[in-house]
């Protein structure tokens, strides 16, 4: 019983759940600090940035640096840093369900990707997983009646993300041997540089807005070391020890987590439309892992 339940599967599989549903809360410190006077762009870039001296060690100590990968990470770096950004800015600029929902079409992007770049066949399982989620996209963006395209910064912001942590992944499958540490600390240093350069650039608030408490400093420091560092690295190592479809399906503990939070905390709701195309867009992902286990089979 003990064995089995280290297993390297096992540990990979817990890894890549908790992580995900780490980033199902990542909202709740995000809102404070941009409500304590920061904004989105300087939350998303101390809250990054915290993690950035963990990340660096780690990679130091328990990474394998190979100077013929720096060109892959700082790819990797920026196609993630870019999703990281924009999916901060979401879940603080919109309604943070209507957020998760859109940055999940992320397998949708990374299929489209795989078919227009690299030549991948698509199966009928595949084409069919695209249709539906679009499908689900015209419902939850006109569930209230409305016209269904993105209606803020927050709905454009949530699909970007999902557009650039999927073609990033994407682009990633064969290379494994690029170092997981790295990866990740190349991801938090791009999406940290990206963050100040928007707030210095596009932002609507300076970060001497902000009231920076001894205390608050302290939590800042706590979520990048304790939270998001652990869930970075918990989702790209823990990748690695299982298939990838289970991985993918795991991730999606990231909608429930951030769902029933909202809801318990923030009382957001969406209309009966708006949620069943989030359903058929989960629905989507779902046959699009199974489209994808089909054709590694």
């Amino acid at each position: 019983m003990m064995n089995s339940f280290l297993s390297p599967q096992l540990r990979g599989a817990l890894a890549i759940a908790v992580g995900a549903g780490l980033w199902g809360l990542f909202w709740i410190p995000l809102r404070y600090l941009s409500e304590a006077g920061f904004g989105p762009f300087w939350s998303a870039a101390m809250a990054m940035g915290a993690g950035l001296p963990v990340a660096l060690l780690a990679a130091a100590k328990w990474g394998t640096w190979r100077p013929d990968h720096v060109r892959w990470m700082v790819l990797v770096g920026t196609g993630i840093g870019i999703s990281e950004v924009s999916y901060f800015y979401a879940v603080v600029s919109t309604d943070v369900i209507r957020a998760i929902f859109l940055f999940y079409m992320l397998p949708i992007w990374a299929t489209l990707v795989d078919r227009v770049v690299f030549g991948v066949r698509l199966n009928p399982w595949r084409a069919f997983a695209i249709l539906l989620a679009f499908g689900g996209l015209w419902l939850l963006l006109g569930g209230d009646g409305g016209v269904p395209v993105p209606r803020n910064a927050g709905d454009w912001a949530g699909l970007v993300a999902g557009f650039f942590w999927g073609s990033t992944l994407s682009m990633v499958r064969g290379r494994a041997e690029v170092d997981a540490f790295w990866n990740v600390a190349s991801a938090i240093f791009f999406g940290a540089a990206f963050a100040a350069v928007a707030a210095l650039l596009i932002g609507s608030v300076g970060f001497s807005e902000g009231a920076m408490t001894p205390t608050l400093a302290v939590g800042v420091l706590a979520f990048g070391v304790l939270a998001f560092w652990p869930s970075m690295i918990g989702q790209l190592w823990g990748a690695r020890l299982v298939p990838a479809t289970r991985a993918a399906l795991l991730t999606m503990t990231e909608i429930v987590v951030a769902t029933i939070s909202a809801w318990v905390l923030i009382g957001t709701s969406m209309t009966a439309l708006s949620m069943v195309g989030g359903m058929i867009i989960v629905a989507a992902v779902l046959i699009d892992i199974y489209g994808n286990a089909e054709n590694a089979g």
